[in-house]
């Protein structure tokens, strides 16, 4: 189960893609109001979920 913080990353990541916007570390901590390395933090785990389980792994 993903915490509100890493369903709003994932969130705001698949908008980004969508919209063709690429990863800015500066833009996602001024959005989200975390520091950059509980970011990269929580991306590697996101990556690390199946899409299907509500990550970004493929």
């Amino acid at each position: 189960m993903l915490s509100d913080f890493e369903r709003k990353l994932r969130q705001i990541m698949t908008n980004d893609r969508i919209a063709g916007r690429k990863l800015d570390l500066d833009l996602l901590a001024q959005r989200t109001g975390h520091g950059k390395q509980e970011i990269v933090n929580t991306i590697e785990k996101l990556n690390g979920i199946p899409y299907s389980q509500g990550g970004l792994g493929r």
